[in-house]
């Protein structure tokens, strides 16, 4: 059994397409078929179901890609601790983000990693918060830049807090309240709404802030970003509770901040896999860390390269 046609499974299993994987794992649909149906007959089971519609896991598939994810990670990390023993610092770090990390500066923290470590790879994948933990417990990713959830972090993860959006409430400066710097959010109740995404930790914080005001909010639109909600508000079509950066990041001449009364804070940080051990995940962690203690003018890892931009 080799690794590559393990990482063959795995690429069709996320695609359910043998012609998908192929494509991702950059080899012929041919190639990649011969190797998994060898694999198969080698184990004595299918893993796949094959369809004109593509290909779903089999019971045993799915056992093996649970088994076959931990085999893979635990590959990579054997690989880049021996590359640390070597003196290098080298190998593919999948990292998961969610929109919202002007609050830690991300695109900086990024670059400046990237330059100080240019022999490590980093692939990013973007989604909610919820998902991206899904994908830790799974594997799927090394660690993550994620929003606190309400119900607190799944056993097994580790969870650093970098920074926090504190929110604001976004109103059209026609708002009858656009002329106060600071509202209760109780003065809102007859106002609509203008929210994040059900599942986002945004839209739980942000809705359970109100019921402790005493209202449900009337939500008449959802947005998962910010941007877009600021220019809903700017169009009159409601209010919207979003991070105060996001008024400086995008100021809009007819969209007011109001201060609130009630302090809705949800914390940024970084989470990874406590039995993942990993010099790739301990580097961007240390990184991370380092990275919001300092100012970024001043910064720089120990033995890592200056990156000037």
């Amino acid at each position: 059994m080799e690794l590559y046609t393990i990482r063959y499974v795995l690429a069709i299993a996320e695609h359910e397409s043998f012609s998908l994987a192929a494509q991702a794992c950059h080899v012929s649909q041919s190639a990649l078929s011969q190797q998994v149906s060898r694999l198969e007959k080698e184990l004595g089971v299918p893993l796949f179901t094959r369809s004109s519609r593509g290909a779903s896991l089999t019971e045993a598939g799915h056992a093996f890609v649970r088994r076959a994810q931990e085999i893979i990670q635990r590959s990579d990390a054997l690989q880049a601790e021996m590359s640390l023993y070597a003196g290098l610092r080298r190998g593919t770090l999948n990292l998961g983000i969610i929109t919202s990390l002007q609050c830690i500066d991300f695109g900086g923290l990024l670059s400046a990693f990237c330059g100080s470590y240019p022999d490590i790879s980093v692939n990013i994948v973007q989604d909610g918060t919820h998902r991206l933990l899904e994908w830790l417990v799974e594997r799927k990713i090394d660690a993550a830049f994620l929003n606190r959830p309400t119900l607190g972090i799944p056993p097994g993860l580790e969870f650093v807090k970098l920074g926090e959006d504190v929110y604001s409430l976004a109103v059209s400066v026609l708002h009858p309240l656009a002329n106060r710097e600071r509202v209760s959010l109780k003065e809102l109740s007859g106002d609509h709404f203008i929210f994040h995404q059900t599942g986002q930790v945004a839209a739980e914080l942000c809705l359970a802030a109100c019921q402790k005001a005493g209202f449900e909010p009337n939500i008449v639109c959802r947005s998962a970003n910010p941007t877009t909600s600021l220019y809903m508000v700017q169009g009159g079509l409601g209010v919207a509770l979003l991070p105060s950066e996001e008024f400086s990041v995008r100021p809009l001449s007819s969209v007011k901040e109001l201060k609130l009364k009630e302090r809705i804070i949800k914390e940024v940080g970084i989470v990874w896999r406590r039995d993942l051990a990993s010099p790739l995940v301990d580097t961007v962690v240390q990184f991370a860390r380092q990275w919001v203690q300092c100012p970024p003018s001043r910064w720089r890892p120990e033995g890592a390269r200056i990156f000037r931009h």
